[in-house]
């Protein structure tokens, strides 16, 4: 079966790779059809040459979707230092350093990172899977399908975020050399199909092949500064390693919502204001622009966190695109919980960087206390929207989608907004950021 698979992906994956500043993204319906309906839009990475312009899109509550940039609004901001999420004081706690019967990441081989054609060759975007899918051409069908029983793309994330949190930065390191020597995430997949949207058809470009690269280039990007921090790498070491991780960081760049056009936009790009769908890029680029000191990258990201930040209500720090009334299928908690997750992951690295965080964006903590103290009767709360399923708060959260950040909220600043006998064990994990176990980071 994963012969198969191989050869069916390895003979139709070949594309051309374009480049071109954000206004001038391709769209119209001649292109998206054409995508959905060939190969021609997806992108081998390792043909991108140079850094793209960046997009990071202003955020409107009116119903505007006027595409307008701010990833270069003020003045250039350079990190200060090599730390992300993880502090420099920071270490592991003995379950995860000691090996004995109690070592929590002993399940299967967590060693080193495994990659594999079948794994790691495509960043594929899967399908959506609800019966709108428009396909137009019958092979891709089959694909996608089939492909979806393989692809996790947070199986990385998993061994990642144990090999930090247990201090194992050797087998990190070599796990990250193997994979930049293999050159692994080739392709990035632009969607084999159109989408029906009420009366509507989109074409959702490269946006469901990058939210599913997301659980990965973000531990990815952490580790990678991890060990810069630590003095790990030889030079060698480092510079196979970050020139394969900044190629993957040029790919993540596709412009207004990641290319997605629509009929009801005849065919242009539209730009959705801050909400879940537009909330890693500006993780990713945080974590680059440390990573790379790159203050391109890190300006970009701090622009998109101010501009999430502008739509945080004064009173209590809710999200006016997420927690709010009413029909529709966009909004909720669940997605609500999304992006307080990564502003408050943000919010972190941006405290690590030197930023009075409290201070300087009191509304990021309104929405701790709120979330303390609302998500113990969250199924009162009646926001409207498709996205209220309470899973991040069960024994079964989402991998992407947990409340690990209110436990790291709570060991970063020394307050106690959750109690850790109120939520079950599994919701304090963050493997998406390279984070096993947010109550068992201990400060020296």
């Amino acid at each position: 079966m994963k012969k198969n698979l191989i050869i069916l992906f390895v003979s139709i994956f070949i594309s051309v790779n374009s480049y071109a500043d954000h206004k001038g993204w391709p769209h119209g319906k001649k292109w998206a059809y054409n995508c959905a309906k060939t190969t021609d839009c997806n992108i081998i990475i390792e043909n991108i040459l140079e850094q793209p312009k960046l997009f990071i899109g202003k955020s409107v509550i009116n119903g505007n979707n006027k595409v307008k940039n701010i990833a270069e609004k003020g003045k250039p901001v350079k990190p200060s230092k090599m730390t992300g999420i993880w502090k420099e004081n920071w270490e592991g706690s003995k379950e995860f350093i000691d090996e004995g019967d109690s070592y929590k990441c002993k399940r299967g081989d967590e060693r080193f990172l495994k990659w594999s054609e079948i794994f790691d060759n495509i960043i594929y975007a899967p399908a959506i899977n609800d019966g709108n899918e428009i396909f137009l051409n019958a092979k891709f069908e089959s694909e996608v399908f089939e492909a979806e029983k393989f692809f996790k793309p947070w199986r990385h994330a998993w061994r990642i975020s144990c090999l930090i949190q247990s201090g194992k930065f050797e087998n990190l390191k070599k796990s990250l050399v193997k994979g930049a020597k293999g050159k692994w995430f080739k392709v990035l997949q632009s969607d084999p199909f159109l989408y029906k949207s009420g009366k509507y058809k989109d074409f959702q470009a490269y946006g469901n092949s990058l939210n599913w690269f997301y659980p990965t280039i973000i531990p990815l990007l952490e580790a990678h500064i991890v060990l810069q921090q630590k003095g790990i790498y030889k030079k060698d070491e480092f510079e196979i390693v970050h020139s394969w991780l900044e190629k993957r960081v040029w790919a993540l760049e596709q412009g207004p919502m990641d290319g997605l056009v629509s009929s009801a936009w005849k065919w242009k790009h539209f730009f959705e204001p801050g909400n879940h769908e537009t909330i890693n890029k500006k993780v990713a680029y945080m974590l680059w622009g440390i990573a790379d000191q790159n203050e391109t990258y890190y300006t970009a990201a701090l622009n998109g966190f101010e501009d999430f930040y502008n739509t945080m209500r004064k009173k209590n720090g809710t999200f006016k695109n997420e927690h709010k009334k009413g029909d529709g299928q966009n909004y909720g908690l669940q997605s609500g919980n999304f992006v307080g997750q990564n502003m408050i992951v943000m919010s972190i690295i941006l405290e690590h960087q030197g930023v009075d965080v409290r201070k300087k964006y009191p509304k990021i903590e309104k929405f701790v206390q709120w979330a303390s103290k609302n998500y113990k009767k969250a199924d009162k709360l009646n926001y409207g929207g498709g996205n209220n399923n309470l899973r991040f708060l069960s024994d079964d959260p989402m991998k992407k989608n947990t409340l690990g950040w209110m436990y790291l909220w709570d060991k970063e600043y020394g307050t106690e907004y959750i109690q850790l006998d109120e939520y079950p064990l599994e919701t304090r994990t963050m493997f998406t950021y390279g984070v096993y176990d947010s109550t068992e980071i201990t400060t020296k």
